[in-house]
């Protein structure tokens, strides 16, 4: 790109990596719903510049809860436990999640993570431990056992393992809920059309039309279907995969709201992440991995990267 800009060639770029449009850009013009905001010169670049045009505040506004109406309210009710979790991998993990908390899960890639949430979710088969679902033991074998136990699982892979891409906006959204929706067998599809724009539009989901198919959308679009569908069931515990992955400030500035929202009602969140600014910002309490075992337990508003990372990397110990 810097070879072609060089022999007199202009370049438009469009990227949701905001370094590389730092690092290649001479000029930053910012669009936000489909309207021109504003054209920033190279001199004039900065995270909070861009993003207050992107998203309409700043960048510490993103994860302040300070004086939400949306402010988390943990309630010391327990929504998960957990107790001595063990598969090949995860070594005899023990956690919990109180109902209106957040609680992040940090590590490095390949640290277990996404293994303990496919083992609370039952897609991975575990050897030894307990899970509890507000105070009640629960016996997860299997996927339906955790929807039905009260678990939602926004995976990592959206595309892959969280939407139906040929299928509608409508028909997604209500996939969890079919058997609600079903009387004899039959789908009432004005209960399901219902359903889905009830969701739809409290989650705002931008689309042409509740038929329109889901792989039109944008990725914010996507993950924030991906969340109505499993918001139809009511879980007690949502667990988040890399929730903001491949979507840009604003989509994650709405997805952010969306669960400060949700555990402001009540709801227990376990959010993944590989973002250590989104861990520290959302996270009332984070939880580090390491080679399958749980190394800390953090407070959320006072503990820096390097704290995580000293012992996400195992160098705490």
């Amino acid at each position: 790109m810097r070879t072609l800009r060089s022999r007199g060639i202009t370049i438009i770029y469009i990227s949701h990596r905001m370094a590389e449009v730092y690092d290649l850009s001479d000029r930053i013009t910012v669009l936000r719903d489909g309207q021109y905001v504003d054209t920033l010169d190279r001199a004039n670049f900065s995270d909070d510049a861009v993003i207050q045009r992107m998203v309409g505040r700043s960048l510490g506004d993103l994860y302040d809860r300070r004086g939400s109406e949306a402010k988390p309210k943990a309630s010391g009710e327990l929504a998960l436990e957990v107790r001595n979790l063990s598969n090949a991998f995860v070594k005899s993990a023990t956690l919990n999640v109180r109902r209106g908390e957040i609680v992040g899960l940090a590590g490095l890639v390949g640290a277990g993570r996404t293994t303990l949430a496919r083992l609370l979710f039952g897609a991975e088969r575990r050897l030894q431990g307990e899970i509890l679902i507000e105070g009640k033991p629960v016996n997860i074998q299997r996927p339906g056992d955790a929807i039905r136990a009260g678990i939602g699982l926004v995976p990592e892979s959206r595309k892959e393992q969280g939407l139906f891409l040929q299928l509608s906006v409508q028909e997604n959204i209500v996939m969890n809920s079919l058997s609600k929706l079903a009387a004899g067998g039959v789908i009432d599809f004005s209960k399901a059309r219902q359903l889905a724009e009830r969701e739809a539009r409290r989650l705002r989901i931008r689309m042409s039309a509740l038929p329109h198919r889901v792989i039109g959308l944008s990725g914010g679009n996507q993950q924030k279907v991906v969340l109505a569908k499993w918001l139809t069931i009511n879980p007690k515990l949502l667990i988040l995969d890399e929730p903001t992955r491949g979507v840009d400030v604003g989509a994650k500035a709405e997805i952010y709201a969306i669960m400060h929202q949700l555990a402001h009602e009540g709801m227990g969140i376990l959010m993944i992440s590989s973002d250590l600014p989104e861990v520290l910002g959302m996270s009332d309490r984070i939880v580090v991995m390491h080679e399958g075992r749980i190394m800390a337990e953090l407070p959320g508003y006072t503990t820096t990267q390097e704290e995580i990372m000293l012992h996400a990397t195992g160098l705490a110990a």
